[in-house]
């Protein structure tokens, strides 16, 4: 008879660890086995739709926080509203936890300098039937049953891998620079949408406002007409037109009305709250107004270069990608170890001849062992080869993205440059395109009251005057949200939202 039995007790002690940690450890909040997925299947026809399981602890994840930290009794400036998205968009908090994770990245990438220590315990069993020989003509067996256990302590101690280890470490590292610089190109897209998306609200209630005066002085233009058409001075179709045009002036004023609130929706998406979150924002007329750039276009460019996150991320890649074609090429090159193992052996044995059994004989002797190991593959089917070639290809790409990312930055900042300056210079036009329209609307209804204009000159000077306050708040918004462009396009806002964080 023979029995052998083999107890890896290391194996078994992590076993035993990994169902602990997942009772008992933090994963354990992690289990979903009650989703629905315990008689999960595909459709069983392409015609119908599938049959939706029971998912009420998706809905749950889904939900919205029931408090947000928008106080709805606030009037919001827009310093105040980009320091509540940066907070609490969900944005920002995907790209610090990628930053986090590239972060580790490195650390397990440096790991890879320091030895490997284990501890490992086997256990054995075993009963083996050996056959003597007795005599010329007769045999017979041994009967031995012996009992055995082995812990010990292994090491292994990478000393020389010709680079591999310090390629991977420097491409770890490349990867979170570009993580972080990208954590502060999210930051910098947000509080440009949030900007935007504040210049566009308030130019909707700025718009409201001029729809709103100028409904009232279609309606004043309205009763001056019905007025004189009572006294005989005017006409039906005065009348008919006048009304049509105070008609269309009220038509006017709900349309921009849907555009505020297009607007409320988009900022509160920029910030990374619920449209049904109530919140209130101060008006843009209280910002000021640049008035002129004090830079060349070129010295801005230059800037850009130096300061845009995104682009330096891209550079970073490209700095990564060259790390892993020194990895690759250092596959090429053996590595050599320092291996090592101490501990015991504990073992008792027992030999039966004959229906005789002797008595157990046990030993405890200390086992140990120390070495050198050279590993150099010699031939793995053109795999390094390949992957040397997937290396470079990669950087090239990487390059070639890169010169895509400069010439399209220098395009954006030399576009918001010149559509800064062209609003600026507008402002002052309109400005005065404004006092004029008001000066020649005055003058002309005040005219048609006393006979001596016509109503068609009265509707023309009221439509140029609410056209002339459209094209100076148009223009005033223009000004305000090509600044931000440009500010955003050459990277100057990553140092104000620096300098503002430390004057916090």
């Amino acid at each position: 008879m023979r029995t052998s039995r083999i107890y890896p007790i290391s194996v078994a002690a992590l076993l035993a660890v990994e169902m602990a940690g997942c009772a008992t450890g933090p994963g354990a909040s992690f289990d979903h086995s009650s989703d629905g997925l315990t008689e999960l299947k595909a459709p069983s026809l392409s015609e119908r739709p599938w049959q939706v399981p029971d998912l009420k602890n998706f809905a749950s994840e889904l939900a919205a926080p029931e408090k947000t930290e928008a106080d709805a009794r606030k009037d919001y400036e827009l310093a105040e509203l980009i320091d509540l998205a940066e907070r609490i968009n969900p944005e920002t908090k995907v790209a610090w936890e990628q930053a986090r994770r590239a972060a580790s990245a490195v650390g397990l990438a440096q790991s890879q300098y320091y030895p490997v220590l284990a501890l490992q315990a086997a256990a054995k069993y075993a009963r083996e039937p050996v056959p003597v020989p007795l005599s010329a003509t007769k045999g017979g067996f041994l009967d031995v049953e012996a009992q055995e256990a082995s812990p010990a302590a292994t090491l292994e101690w990478v000393l020389l891998d010709f680079g591999r280890r310090k390629a991977e470490v420097g491409a770890a590292k490349y990867q979170l620079l570009a993580a972080n610089l990208g954590f502060n190109a999210r930051h910098e897209e947000i509080v440009f949408k949030v900007q935007s998306a504040f210049y566009e609200l308030s130019k909707a209630r700025g718009r409201i406002d001029v729809a709103q005066s100028s409904l009232d002085s279609a309606v004043k233009v309205q009763e001056a007409a019905e007025e004189r058409f009572k006294l005989g001075l005017a006409t039906a179709p005065d009348v008919s037109q006048a009304r049509q045009q105070a008609a269309q002036a009220a038509f006017d004023l709900e349309s921009v009305q849907v555009e505020e609130r297009d607007a409320q929706v988009s900022l509160a998406e920029a910030i990374g709250i619920t449209p049904t979150t109530p919140f209130r924002v101060e008006d843009f007329s209280r910002l000021p107004m640049p008035t002129n750039l004090e830079e060349s276009v070129e010295k801005v460019i230059d800037r850009s270069l130096e300061q845009r996150p995104d682009l330096l991320s891209k550079v970073s890649a490209l700095r990564e990608k060259e790390a892993d074609i020194r990895r690759a090429r250092a596959a090429y090159y053996p590595t050599l170890s320092l291996q090592g193992r101490a501990g015991g052996a504990f073992e008792r044995a027992q030999i039966e001849a004959d229906g005789q059994k002797l008595p157990w004989a046990s030993t405890q002797q200390p086992i140990w062992g120390v070495g050198l190991a050279l590993s150099w593959s010699v031939f793995d089917g053109g795999a390094r080869k390949r992957k040397l070639e997937i290396a470079k290809s990669a950087r090239e790409a990487a390059k070639h993205d890169l010169d895509d990312s400069r010439d399209k930055a220098i395009s954006q900042v030399w576009r918001y440059y010149s559509d800064t300056k062209l609003a600026i210079r507008r402002l002052e036009v309109a400005a005065a395109l404004v006092e004029a329209s008001e000066k020649s609307y005055q003058q002309t209804f005040e005219a048609y009251r006393n006979g001596l204009s016509s109503l068609v000159d009265v509707l023309a000077s009221r439509r140029e005057l609410s056209r002339a306050r459209f094209t100076q708040l148009d223009t005033r918004a223009t000004v305000l949200q090509s600044t931000a462009a440009l500010a955003f396009a050459s990277g100057d806002l990553g140092p104000q939202l620096l300098n503002r964080n430390r004057k916090k």
